[in-house]
């Protein structure tokens, strides 16, 4: 009994978290996030611009 609801607790929580990146982030992200994790890929610096006139 306790495996079964282990088991469910984590389905569930691997559900919501596919959900979350689906519905917020979007997949690209999630690899891009990734790649620079992992040093394949460098973090790009933004910059703001204000302008003041």
């Amino acid at each position: 009994m306790k495996r079964k609801v282990g088991i469910g607790m984590l389905l569930w929580a691997l559900l919501i978290s596919l959900g979350h990146i689906q519905l917020n982030l979007g997949w690209s992200a999630l690899r891009k996030e990734v790649a620079i994790l992992t040093g394949q890929q460098r973090e790009e610096l933004v910059i703001g611009f204000l302008p003041v006139t």
